[in-house]
């Protein structure tokens, strides 16, 4: 049997759940600025719902249960399917959202960390590359929010891959073996693979180009345009050259890097799909794309796009770089009291904390600690009452009275001038 305390390196610390939160808040107040609402979604959901649904999380991947009635259901694996399903079926749902939710899957044999949390955005009804672009821009736009100075947002479609491999009749295992080739730029395999499928030339020289084609935006359209072979293809370049020129409009086209090789492992994806890297950081920390098939799977024809941030994952690049903010104390002020003052000591703290500040209150005769564990202190006694920072004391008389002298502090203006009983301390 596993100890009861295995597993407990992957919880969050108070610290780190104030930071994340603080993220997750930067990244809802973006989404908002787009013109976003926040939805929701069941943390169980029908395993029906994407086992039925083509391209979707492995099965393998999922983490299943089977309630009281014997239906078997998952752990919510993805949140673009559930979202898809309810616009589907209701006419009047706003068709721009975004969530905020946890995301569970078995990846590989890892026992740990199979719940990650993603912050994303999904947008329907609209298929241009104006709205391509314009969803690239936001995803620079909070990664700019969230400080990092360096990044790059892969761009590839997944429909140009598809178009080229469409020449081929393929089975589906073999259709996954080589984009599993292609997705890790395996050139020593790819050429064989391709001759045990008795690949026409022509076509095997285009996708064995195809891991090649990243980079600058203009060098990959120029070379992608070499190996186009029909005009599904032609397409799908006019659009990535019409959404690099919106980039260029927005003024962000110098985060941008085209790869053709790019491929998402949510095969519904079928437009334009990207990533985005922090330099330093090896996993992507957000990615999407355009699936405009998807809503068909529920009885709808609807376009949309969307992505998702990994909360968790940026949270780690961040601490990576060294630019994880520091927390706040968890207090704004502590209150102490003895037997004689407990009745003024929690009128005040209640009064304080009816003003938005957060007051702890403790006994005075059982503090086991000589240690502050708040820069501010108020001393309530008989005798009178003190406002202490370790270093100077203000007295004060009343709850409205600290209450002043609280929110001098907040205006980096309490000092000695600002009060006759004031003093300066002489215990250590």
């Amino acid at each position: 049997m596993q100890p009861l305390m295995s597993g407990i390196e992957g919880n969050f610390s108070p610290n780190d759940y104030q930071v994340k939160n603080s993220l997750i808040t930067t990244i809802k107040n973006r989404f908002r600025t787009y013109g976003y609402q926040e939805t929701g979604t069941r943390t169980f959901q029908d395993y029906d719902v994407y086992s039925s649904v083509i391209g979707t999380v492995h099965k393998q991947n999922m983490i299943k249960t089977i309630d009281s009635s014997g239906d078997v259901l998952v752990l919510r694996p993805d949140v673009t399917i559930p979202i898809t399903r309810k616009m589907a079926a209701e006419e009047e749902i706003p068709h721009r959202l975004f969530y905020v939710e946890e995301i569970f899957r078995q990846i590989g044999g890892d026992s740990q960390n199979k719940e990650f949390t993603q912050a994303g955005v999904e947008c329907f009804g609209e298929n241009s590359s104006d709205n391509d672009a314009e969803m690239i821009a936001l995803a620079v736009h909070i990664l700019q929010d969230l400080q990092f100075k360096r990044f790059k947002i892969e761009i590839g479609h997944a429909g140009f891959f598809k178009d080229l491999i469409n020449e081929l009749s393929l089975s589906e295992l073999e259709s996954e073996k080589l984009q599993e080739l292609i997705q890790s730029k395996n050139m020593s395999e790819i050429g064989p693979y391709l001759e045990s499928l008795h690949a026409n030339e022509t076509i095997a020289n285009a996708i064995k180009a195809i891991p090649m084609l990243y980079g600058s935006p203009k060098n990959v359209i120029e070379k992608a345009e070499s190996i186009i072979i029909n005009e599904n293809m032609q397409a799908r370049i006019d659009n990535l050259k019409q959404v690099y020129d919106i980039l260029q409009a927005y003024g962000i086209e110098n985060y941008a890097v085209f790869d053709l090789g790019l491929i998402n492992h949510m095969n519904y994806y079928s437009g334009i799909i990207f990533q985005g890297y922090i330099t330093g950081y090896s996993k992507p920390v957000l990615m999407g794309g355009r699936y405009n098939h998807l809503a068909e799977q529920f009885g709808r024809n609807t376009p949309a796009i969307g992505f998702g941030c990994i909360v968790d994952d940026i949270f780690e690049a961040k601490k990576l770089a060294g630019q994880l903010p520091e927390t706040a104390s968890s207090a704004d002020l502590t209150i102490r009291y003895d037997r004689d003052s407990i009745n003024d000591a929690l009128f005040t703290a209640n009064l304080l904390r009816e003003s938005d500040y957060r007051v702890i209150t403790e006994n005075s005769e059982n503090i086991s600690s000589t240690t502050d564990s708040n820069p501010f202190i108020a001393h309530f006694k008989k005798e009178g009452s003190v406002l202490s920072n370790q270093q100077q004391d203000w007295e004060f008389q009343t709850a409205d009275e600290l209450k002043i002298l609280l929110q001098k502090r907040n205006e980096g203006k309490l000092s000695g001038k600002n009060y006759v009983s004031t003093r300066k301390r002489t215990d250590s």
